[in-house]
């Protein structure tokens, strides 16, 4: 529960194996940007080489 909301997709619920699945393989907005500032650290790396 996150502020009052429940967080994730409810068990037990037939044919709602897809859903959990999906929830489980994304991301969230933090583990994203995380992801995000590394390729741009990467990519200005790259780019310092070439000038």
């Amino acid at each position: 529960m996150a502020f009052g909301i429940p967080v994730g997709v409810a068990k037990g619920i037939k044919g709602n194996y897809d859903a959990r699945r999906a929830y489980g393989l994304s991301c969230s907005p933090r583990q994203a940007a995380i992801a995000w500032k590394r390729i741009d650290y990467l990519c200005s790396l790259l780019f310092s080489q070439e000038a």
